[in-house]
């Protein structure tokens, strides 16, 4: 369900507690409490002829978790429905209509037939989360940017944000109404401008997990001296190991994520 699809801010955000876990049920107490205001007046606002102040209602889209083009789209609602003079109403009305189908055209975009740009990979490649939260969304329980953000530890609107561009870039599809991974394929190879990156982030990542000492987690560091042919044997064995890891980590359920981190070279 999308914001862009609605007229009317009100409907969204019924429609929106209704797809919540649970029916919604103790959504408007947490919006009551997220926006510090009663439930009382929250359902004032919701069932009745009174409105959100744009203060309040930018607040209500960290705790929804628009994305940046989708807040900006709600607050129009909401200057719209707020407006009382004619004129206004209606030049509100017209920007409304055409933001409207912008958002529906950005949200409908498809990127299956070509690379991602340089300035897309730019993107893609400049935070692990970007791949993470591709990762996370092919498990089935992780449909949703809440459950990601949850997961994560992550704001809400930054994980949408996340999420708008792995959309609209093919990373990510919505099948039912459930964000799930997409088949379009990334790949940075070793002269990529972005593999660096790439690889730092992953192994940022990798120290931030050592200090949480899992036992499900393994590290592993060993310098060590050996013979060039020792060191030759072992250069070659990695590829294998590599294309093993492939074969078992490919066609099995997608339950859990992992990250291996794989280092070997001279010093």
């Amino acid at each position: 369900m999308k914001v862009f699809e609605f007229k009317d801010y009100k409907k969204f955000i019924n429609e929106w507690i209704k797809l919540q876990p649970k029916g919604g049920r103790g959504q408007v107490r947490k919006m009551a409490d997220h926006l510090r205001v009663s439930t009382t007046l929250l359902s004032q606002v919701l069932k009745g002829e009174k409105h959100f102040s744009l203060e309040t209602a930018a607040e209500l889209t960290d705790y929804i978790g628009l994305n940046d083009k989708e807040s900006e789209f709600f607050l129009l609602l909401i200057e719209h429905q707020r407006a009382g003079a004619f004129k206004l109403k209606q030049i509100l009305s017209k920007k409304l209509e055409r933001e409207q189908q912008a958002g529906s055209q950005l949200q409908n975009r498809l990127k299956k037939d070509r690379q991602l740009t340089d300035e897309e990979k730019m993107q893609f490649y400049s935070n692990w989360m970007y791949s993470g939260v591709r990762l996370l969304s092919a498990i089935p329980e992780m449909n949703n940017a809440r459950a990601i953000s949850e997961r994560l530890n992550v704001p809400l609107p930054l994980i949408n944000n996340i999420i708008q561009f792995l959309l609209d870039n093919s990373l990510c599809v919505l099948k039912n109404n459930k964000l799930t991974y997409g088949t379009y394929s990334t790949h940075v190879g070793k002269d990529s401008p972005f593999v660096v990156k790439h690889h730092q982030n992953w192994r940022l990542k990798g120290f931030q997990s050592m200090e949480l000492r899992r036992d499900e987690d393994l590290f592993f560091t060993q310098p060590m001296a050996l013979s060039h042919a020792a060191a030759e044997k072992i250069r070659l064995m990695l590829p294998g190991i590599i294309e093993e890891l492939h074969k078992i980590a490919g066609p099995s359920e997608s339950e859990t994520v992992r990250c291996i981190n794989l280092d070997w070279f001279e010093y």
